[in-house]
């Protein structure tokens, strides 16, 4: 998925998901929950593989 595909699945901007898939943001509960939705995945699947790479 592209991430101008994403931002619109999940109402962010394109440069949002961008600095979120780089890890220069940090995405709120809420933002991660749109992205899940965006992704068709559970949160705590996006939650789990990040904490995986810590």
């Amino acid at each position: 998925m592209s991430q101008e595909t994403l931002a619109a699945e999940a109402a962010c901007h394109p440069t949002y998901i961008s600095l979120v898939e780089r890890g220069l943001r940090n995405p709120s509960l809420d933002t991660v929950l749109k992205l899940a939705r965006g992704l068709q995945c559970p949160a705590w699947q996006l939650v789990r593989e990040t904490e995986a790479k810590l």
